[in-house]
């Protein structure tokens, strides 16, 4: 009879063993799990960033390789308006060409900063009519997941989107380029 019970006992004592062992396989699955996913959106979005940065470079180069001042929006490189607030908007920014990699999408954009001490805003008087003096411009460039793209990115600067801005002074002399 004590032999009965003993087998019993094995069998049981091996089915919690059992659960304990399946319980610790799966918890280890889901953490696996959850790794790839954290190491995935790393890179995504260090994909995202380099990609906003290659678009932001390339307006800067465009703007020091500028003769005179950016005109006002026909073809890039061109101003988008003026700087007078924070707010991204991307509606008409200039798709960046530069990347091979197809599952980002890249765009920039160039505002000019006022500023009275500088730069006149109105660029028919003064120094600047005579194509001189120092422009300072906003430069601004947002990449995303092509994957992703909906048309509500263009104000968006988080999330699926990632944004970086730059400022740049660019001086010109009267007569030189």
């Amino acid at each position: 009879m004590k032999r009965a019970e003993e087998q019993g006992a094995v069998l049981v004592t091996t089915l919690i063993l059992l659960v304990v062992i399946t319980l610790l396989a799966v918890s280890s699955a889901r953490d696996s799990l959850m790794e790839v996913r954290v190491m995935a959106r790393g890179l995504d979005y260090q994909r995202l960033f380099n990609a906003a940065e290659a678009a932001l470079r390339e307006a800067e180069r465009l703007i020091a390789k500028a003769p005179a001042p950016l005109p006002t929006c026909g073809s890039a490189p061109c101003l988008q308006g003026l700087a007078t607030h924070n707010a991204a908007d991307f509606t008409r920014a200039t798709p960046y060409q530069g990347s091979s990699d197809t599952a980002t999408s890249a765009r920039w954009y160039i505002r000019q900063i006022p500023s009275t001490a500088a730069q006149p805003e109105d660029a028919r008087y003064g120094e600047a009519a005579k194509m001189t003096g120092t422009y300072f411009y906003e430069v601004s460039s947002q990449a995303f997941l092509t994957q992703q793209a909906s048309s509500d990115l263009h104000r968006m600067c988080t999330g699926i989107a990632l944004c970086l801005r730059s400022v740049v002074a660019r001086t010109f002399i009267e007569g030189q380029q």
